[in-house]
């Protein structure tokens, strides 16, 4: 209305016509998340398009076969007891009635024979009806979901267009090779148990009881120092980088400084800790340094991992205890003119911290010292040998790499989620075997590109990533020119990537 008493039309009526506009907005708005959280995910890849045990030339078993060898690209769409059936079905189907007695091991062991011995009594065909039936049903249901939040539109990574190069790589090895017998014994497994495991683990190295992490570190930076040709006294910072500090207080940078030969240098030495995602962290830290206005031409800057997880490494766990290894790698960087065509691309890295619980070891820190809060001369009962070794429930582990990972690669690189395009090597953080086949497939990335140092190193926890750098750069299959993509999963659940020209 206006002075007057006239009507004016609604779209003339100021306060009716923003109303109504802001109403039509938040329909637009609403439609929009609709039709984008209903389109199908890309994370189950080609098993989604042409499941492999639905091919009409195979027999019932062939199917079976097919099915479970496929089912690790679907467990990031398994809900409720859908894993356990997974497992009970298989077990039973492959070895029959689950043995009397108690299980051993811990809550983890317990479930597995839990869900095997409720399948008892079912024929092995039956059984393997049942399992191509349940994974039919998963597949159907994927194809269909609503797009996880790791694949709705976040802001993209930019190219950092930043000239560095690696000068130089090295490593060292522990020299006791630890075998799959040598653990089984150990731990008290069952012999050959190990053989019939998905840890693509068949030996390691552990260190020796007087081996020390920044001793190890040491060894591993001289021979990069050698390969790039300079000197020790000659770098401007070192970055220490791993997952398992030699102790709480200082940090590994100073005790790296001081095995060097450096202690009176004041050259500046630091740790970063991001679990097995250090390494990628310390380079991107040293990349960065380097960018610096005020960072000299001629900075030299390295980075380092030493681990020595096998400390933290309970020897009764059939599933943990077969993964690690220990070991130490490091490399050189410095700026790169614009003829040596060195480069980081890209460095990306995100966290989902629902996931913090998956894979921790709870003690070392404020939460359980090792005195009473109230008698700091008497144990704390709470300090348990549980609380101090490393735990993991790897199947959640991997149902969220699986979903969160497509998502995050693509932000990394526009088409990383579906393949590999100019990247000649990928440089993976060895987490398993399972694990690095997962990823292969769900992502469609040719498994020939894939470096691996998992079946003869383990897991050497952040050491992964610059360990199997090192070895594709003294193989001779990197070459100067090639484009990495250097990747991995830390605890916390983190994702970290980077892309660069070596």
């Amino acid at each position: 209305a206006v002075p007057g008493g006239v009507m004016l039309p609604i779209w003339l009526d100021p306060t009716l016509f923003a109303a109504i506009s802001a109403l039509l907005l938040a329909l637009v708005f609403l439609h929009r998340r609709t039709a984008s959280a209903a389109a199908p995910t890309a994370e189950a890849g080609a098993v989604l398009r042409a499941p492999p045990w639905q091919s009409p030339k195979l027999s019932e078993t062939e199917c079976f076969e097919a099915a479970v060898k496929a089912a690790p690209r679907l467990l990031g769409y398994l809900v409720d007891n859908e894993p356990q059936s997974l497992y009970g079905l298989y077990k039973q189907a492959t070895l029959g009635d689950a043995p009397a007695g108690g299980a051993g091991g811990g809550l983890k062991a317990r479930a597995k024979a839990a869900a095997w011995r409720a399948q008892a009594g079912k024929e092995a065909a039956a059984c393997r009806a049942e399992y191509v039936a349940l994974l039919d049903g998963v597949t159907k249901r994927a194809a269909a979901c609503v797009l996880p939040p790791s694949l709705r539109q976040k802001p993209r990574c930019a190219d950092l267009r930043c000239r560095v190069r690696i000068l130089g790589t090295g490593h060292y090895l522990p020299p006791n090779i630890v075998t799959n017998r040598e653990i089984e014994r150990r731990g008290g497994l069952e012999p050959l148990s190990l053989d019939r495991a998905r840890s693509g683990v068949t030996e390691r190295r552990f260190a020796a009881d007087d081996e020390r992490a920044s001793a190890m570190a040491a060894a591993a930076a001289r021979q990069a120092l050698e390969a790039a040709g300079v000197a020790p006294e000659s770098l401007t910072c070192i970055v220490h980088a791993s997952g398992t500090p030699e102790q709480c207080l200082p940090d590994g940078g100073p005790l790296l400084q001081r095995e060097l030969g450096l202690g009176g240098s004041g050259i500046r030495a630091f740790s970063v800790h991001a679990t097995c995602l250090s390494f990628l962290v310390g380079l991107e830290t040293a990349c960065m340094l380097l960018a610096r206005a005020d960072t000299p031409d001629d900075a030299l800057i390295l980075v380092c991992s030493s681990e020595i997880s096998s400390r933290h490494v309970d020897p009764t766990d059939e599933h943990v205890a077969p993964l690690f290894g220990d070991g130490a790698a490091a490399c050189v960087v410095r700026k790169a003119s614009w003829r040596e065509g060195s480069a980081l691309h890209r460095a990306h890295m995100e966290t989902y911290a629902d996931g913090a619980s998956l894979t921790e070891v709870r003690g070392g820190g404020t939460n359980f010292p090792f005195h009473r809060v109230d008698d700091r001369a008497a144990p704390n009962p709470a300090a348990t040998r549980e609380v101090n070794h490393f735990q993991m429930d790897g199947p959640a582990t991997m149902r969220m790499v699986l979903q969160h990972g497509p998502g995050f690669m693509e932000r990394l690189r526009p088409g990383l989620s579906s393949g590999l395009g100019d990247i000649a090597w990928v440089v993976p953080h060895q987490a398993s075997g399972l694990a690095l086949d997962a990823i292969t497939d769900a992502l469609g990335w040719p498994a020939e590109r894939m470096l691996r140092t998992l079946d003869r190193l383990g897991n050497v926890v952040a050491a992964s990533i610059p360990l199997t750098l090192h070895a594709g750069v003294t193989s001779g299959r990197i070459q100067r020119g090639d484009k990495l993509l250097l990747m991995g999963t830390g605890a916390g659940l983190s994702f970290g990537g980077m892309i660069l020209t070596f």
